[in-house]
């Protein structure tokens, strides 16, 4: 059995990468939107300026579809 991470980051307020739900602030709306979407089968562009979350975005939703289901197959490519 996998041992649970216990590493915090020293400053919440991550400005890059994805450290998991509890240091991922709000966009509610968008996360759920989402994941309507990639459930439904369709395409989504998520299309805004340089450091604003997109990223972190992808990978809280996915998150939450791991955890809902444990079987669901997520990919994030960088191309």
């Amino acid at each position: 059995m996998a041992k649970k991470k216990s590493y915090q980051p020293k400053n919440p307020f991550i400005y890059e990468g994805y450290e998991g739900p509890d240091y991922f602030c709000d966009r509610t709306e968008e996360t759920e939107k989402i994941i309507s979407h990639l459930q439904n089968g369709r395409n989504i562009t998520l299309v805004s300026p340089r450091k604003i979350g997109k990223t972190g975005l992808i990978k809280h939703a996915f998150n939450r579809i791991k955890q809902e289901n444990k079987d669901a197959i997520c990919i994030y490519d960088l191309n």
